[in-house]
């Protein structure tokens, strides 16, 4: 048993001020919320076998969910590239060493938890280091480490390496198609049987009330109609499995999809029948307000990555419309954050920053710190597939929780009394400041000490493998695809024009 002191509480992000409690002891039992109480000497008296944690002048949280993330566990510039358009960093990223599962694992568990994110949606690729024991390494390690995982395999059948892969093939020269054949003509059946044979394999494995195996199509403009509907029929075979798709991120997919369609991705998606309540897109920039409509008659729900979004110079997703329409959106991190540490804390407050200027209208209030923490905490747990006992303190819930630390916060130094402490919190709070992390009511993290991880010896590990450099495969496929790029980039030139005409935001003007 546990017992988590603070000196302020937020129990549950949708009630807003009504969700604070001041002065409470978490109790925690067979791992989850057991009830709150006060934090009286009474109260501790009552559980002397119960180990407490906490001061009992920190601000208690429920845990935050990244509802969106790859688990390459080291950045792109810590590889050595720099991060640019997505078409661009396709190739680039080439460049970069791959961690074999049990490392980029353990370091992406590692960088999570030290910033109170207690819930994370590994979100796979098949040009990952991938297969089913290098998927079940990974999930061993995450379990391992304290972390509750959502993990899901994906798969692209189509556009490996563009957009229309067989037109963008015709246009290269004879040289570069003799490489370029494998990655444009393949066997997408033999791909399709061996990814279902895979998520079936760790579903049955896994997938339980702590952990949730999901399916993910990686993308809408790389999914053929046959993939998208044994997703579907996957789904539903397993009562509804949350199917993640990245859709609309850069205004070339945009394109793509009315290039080949003749309608917008969203529209094509809901003409295969794939749209329902289980579907979650990642990234959702360049939709349409029929689109977003849509989606929201749907019931399709969305992960917001804003740093991720301009790191890779995307845009920014239209989320006051979004919500508006009453599509679901949960925080996530996408590997790709502010200060390229995945600081869960500091995406929030991008969350919180990036969408204030959605109307001039004085009259139009600013999204608020607690509809941002719903991303991270109640919303990030819908998309993962946890349900509603996850996200939230209350009793009866899972108990993944966080104790912050207030000084830096309230006394750096002094916040006036009548300041909303969980707007202080986004404005100037840190994830350096989440002391300890309780998943599941078991200590993860104990006054910034790692329980489950080693961290001077992952570091080590980590760093001897870099120091290995590319394989000579690696080498060769990067000298490959650096001259099929400018190709690539021909290929795609204006396919952007025309899609910026009434855009959602209105920064500034040119006139």
């Amino acid at each position: 048993m546990l017992l988590l002191r603070a000196r302020h509480a937020l129990i549950d992000a949708r009630l807003k001020q009504a969700g604070m409690k001041e002065g409470v002891v978490l109790v925690v039992e067979d791992g989850r919320v057991r009830s709150i109480e006060p934090d009286t000497p009474e109260t501790l008296a009552r559980y002397p076998q119960a180990q407490v944690l906490g001061n009992g002048r920190q601000l208690l949280l429920p845990g935050l969910v990244d509802a969106h993330s790859h688990g390459r566990g080291l950045s792109p510039i810590q590889k050595g590239v720099a991060n640019d358009f997505l078409e661009n960093a396709l190739y680039d990223w080439a460049a970069m060493v791959v961690l074999p599962p049990e490392l980029s694992s353990a370091m992406c568990a590692y960088r999570h938890l030290r910033s109170g994110c207690t819930t994370l949606h590994h979100n796979g690729f098949d040009d990952d280091v991938s297969g089913p024991q290098a998927a079940r390494q990974s999930i061993a390690t995450y379990l391992g480490s304290g972390l509750r995982l959502a993990f899901s395999p994906g798969l692209r059948d189509e556009s490996k390496l563009a957009l229309d892969e067989e037109g963008f093939f015709d246009t290269l020269p004879a040289d570069i198609r003799q490489w370029a054949r494998d990655g444009v003509f393949y066997d997408k059946a033999a791909l399709r049987d061996a990814y279902f044979d895979l998520f079936d394999s760790l579903h049955r494995d896994f997938d339980d009330g702590d952990t949730r195996i999901l399916l993910s199509p990686s993308w809408a403009h790389g999914a053929s109609p046959e993939l998208l509907r044994r997703c579907r029929d996957a789904s539903a075979r397993l009562g509804g499995v949350k199917i993640h798709i990245h859709t609309l991120q850069t205004p070339i997919q945009k394109a793509y999809s009315l290039r080949r369609h003749g309608k917008t991705a969203v529209a094509w998606l809901d003409e295969q029948e794939f749209l329902n309540e289980h579907v979650v897109f990642g990234h959702a920039i360049h939709v349409t307000q029929a689109d977003i409509d849509l989606m929201g008659a749907r019931g399709v729900s969305v992960t917001h990555h804003p740093s991720c979004n301009f790191i890779m110079r995307n845009g920014l997703a239209p989320l006051p419309q979004l919500r508006q329409a009453g599509v679901r959106v949960a925080m996530g991190m996408d590997d790709k954050t502010i200060n390229d540490d995945e600081d869960a804390v500091m995406e929030m407050r991008m969350v919180h920053k990036m969408h204030r200027c959605a109307s001039y209208d004085l009259r139009s209030p600013a999204l608020d710190a607690y509809e941002v923490l719903e991303m991270a905490t109640v919303n990030g747990a819908q998309v993962c597939g946890f349900g509603v006992g996850l996200g939230t303190l209350q009793p009866g819930s899972k108990a993944d929780a966080i104790l912050v630390d207030l000084e830096g916060i309230s006394q750096d130094p002094w916040l006036d009394g009548r300041a909303d402490l969980m707007e202080a919190f986004l404005q100037r709070g840190l994830g350096r400041d989440v002391a300890t992390v309780v998943v599941g009511g078991k200590v993860a993290v104990l006054d910034r000490r790692f329980m489950q991880l080693d961290v001077e010896a992952l570091f080590c590990e980590v760093r001897d493998y870099c120091a290995r450099g590319l394989t000579d495969a690696q080498r060769e496929r990067l000298a490959r695809l650096g001259q099929l790029k400018p190709y690539m980039q021909d290929w795609y030139a204006g396919w952007h024009e025309d899609q910026f005409e009434e855009p959602f935001y209105r920064f500034n003007s040119r006139l």
